[in-house]
């Protein structure tokens, strides 16, 4: 099992920061990009362990990353735009997987840390969970 990840990285425009979404599985998430825009029938679930948007706190692939607030992603991906319905998560998701650029890590997003270990992890404040 290799100990990289897929990261899919997508700028909205020329002077937007960087967005990233983490893919698990490259194989499923190639064949999701080949099917047509209205007809893809393989579920985002399938390569996407977390649904959910990044960016880095420097501005580009390096740094410390974060998940994106609901708030921007809206204002980011759909602006104003009053004709667009859906402007959740998974519609953001959908449109860097589809435009943006790929790039290899070497971490999977499902080990990375959402905690500061010198403070204490995870595990010490909800029952039941332990430190990796």
């Amino acid at each position: 099992m290799s100990n990289e990840i897929l990261t899919v990285i997508y700028r909205p425009h020329e002077h937007a920061e960087e967005y990233m979404v983490f893919v698990d599985d490259e194989k499923d998430y190639k064949e999701w990009r080949e099917q047509p825009e209205g007809g893809k029938s393989t579920a985002l679930s399938r390569f996407i362990g977390n649904f959910s948007v990044y960016k880095s706190n420097t501005g580009g692939v390096t740094g410390v990353i974060q998940p994106v607030s609901r708030m921007e992603i809206e204002t980011a991906f759909f602006g104003d735009d009053k004709k667009v319905q859906d402007k959740s998560t998974e519609a953001a998701i959908q449109i860097i997987l589809q435009n943006g650029r790929e790039q290899k890590q070497s971490f999977k997003a499902s080990e990375r840390s959402d905690f500061n270990t010198s403070r204490g992890g995870a595990g010490d404040q909800f029952p039941g969970t332990q430190r990796r």
